[in-house]
């Protein structure tokens, strides 16, 4: 969520800009700073690599908004609410988005791009672009063929990194990707204990954290009597039909559990210290923790996992973990782990029906490796399709381990 000089002098939480904010630092003449920027009516607006660059520089600094539909006295200070006609507003809109993924590197997580109506003026519209501080920073401009250049922002102007600064930059970006790696296989060991450990049994767990964790003081009020709007809200996001959706099938009752700066959902049959059907935990900061069990109907041999089991537990639970991490406000790259676990030293993957003595899908007997990815946060929580695609990843990493090429629909 964006909180910038222009939230500060209105007296503004952190989100989205309002026409009412704008037209207050019209009032008091709110001047450009270092996340700030007023541009007049598009017509001014700079070359497709120059806008890009500005992107960049905000993300490899503190971040900020650019505001298009503001005139300046001439000192960079606002003083008029024109806005833009509505129709080129959003025709703005399409082209700063696509300039983001075009020419700056890495995608910059969190980079938002909307269009506020002004009351006042009618069939007229500002265009806000957000740009968040980079996890990912430092941000490259693709300036031309053979050339590439890393923008900051400095007050009111735009410099380029050197090379400590760049030096610097990579290394708190390797350290991060390192802390990711670390926090979700702290949320799986977390996990684990709570977790019947059968010989017949096969867990599927999934852990998620974001690049831009949501803060924890904005945690909502838990009623333990009541079904949680977050995870009503992540079964509203599930396939329909229950034979499609494993956590729904698993997961009945939807009352918290309250824990330290997390929910818990659990069910047992029967609750013996330790959860034999499912465990869900979504923490505060808009971390995420599940796991889906499968039991194995044979007595001998490895224990197996039925495939359409394995991609429908993987699949929901990477649907649960980016809707919870959307609806807590949490941003960025969405980074997950996922893992196969067993009380045995192996297991099986099979098609519905196959015995395993007979057949196996020609796989091998194995205990899979955890494996990762990475999707940005806003794409998967507005489009199924994304999450099935990180899911399929998640999947294809897996099932490769089977020495199994292709065990699930695309």
């Amino acid at each position: 969520m964006a909180y910038t000089s222009l939230h500060r002098s209105v007296g503004a939480l952190p989100g989205r800009v309002t026409a009412a904010m704008l037209q207050q630092a019209v009032d008091v003449q709110l001047g450009e700073s270092d996340d700030l920027d007023w541009k007049q009516d598009g017509n001014d607006l700079k070359e497709n690599r120059e806008l890009a660059k500005d992107f960049a520089a905000l993300a490899n600094a503190a971040g900020g908004i650019i505001v298009t539909g503001v005139t300046e006295n001439g000192t960079g200070k606002a003083d008029g609410l024109p806005g833009v006609d509505d129709a080129r507003a959003q025709a703005l809109a399409n082209k700063f988005r696509g300039i983001a993924n075009s020419l700056v590197r890495p995608f910059i997580p969190a980079f938002t791009v909307y269009t506020v109506p002004l009351p006042a003026v009618p069939d007229h519209s500002v265009v806000v672009v957000e740009v968040p501080r980079s996890p990912e920073s430092p941000h490259l401009v693709i300036w031309d063929k053979d050339s590439w250049r890393y923008p900051k922002r400095a007050g009111e102007d735009t410099v380029w990194l050197g090379e400590s600064e760049m030096e610097a930059a990579y290394t708190r970006r390797l350290a991060a990707r390192r802390n990711a790696q670390e926090h979700l296989q702290d949320l799986a060991d977390q996990l684990e204990p709570h977790l019947a450990r059968e010989t017949r049994r096969v867990w599927v767990l999934v852990t998620a954290t974001c690049s831009v964790p949501a803060p924890y003081d904005t945690a909502p009020a838990i009623d333990p009597r009541s079904d949680d709007p977050g995870m009503t809200e992540i079964f509203a996001a599930l396939p329909t039909g229950l034979s499609d959706s494993w956590l729904n099938y698993r997961l009945t009752q939807l009352a918290p559990l309250v824990g330290l700066r997390r929910t818990v959902f659990t069910q047992s049959r029967p609750y013996t210290g330790q959860c034999d059907r499912v465990y869900i935990e979504l923490h505060h900061d808009g971390s995420f923790a599940g796991a889906l069990q499968s039991t194995s109907a044979q007595q001998h041999g490895p224990a197996l996992l039925p495939r359409l089991d394995f991609e429908h537990a993987v699949r929901d639970l990477v649907t649960a973990a980016a809707v919870h991490a959307s609806r807590r406000g949490a941003d960025g790259m969405l980074q997950l782990r996922a893992a196969v676990v067993t009380p045995g030293n192996v297991m099986a993957l099979a098609n519905p029906g196959v015995q395993y003595d007979r057949q196996v899908d020609g796989s091998l007997a194995v205990r899979p490796e955890p494996v990762l990815t990475e999707a940005p946060l806003q794409d998967l929580a507005g489009s199924p399709q994304s999450r099935r695609t990180t899911a399929n990843r998640l999947l294809l990493d897996l099932t490769h381990q089977f020495a199994v090429a292709e065990l699930f629909q695309p």
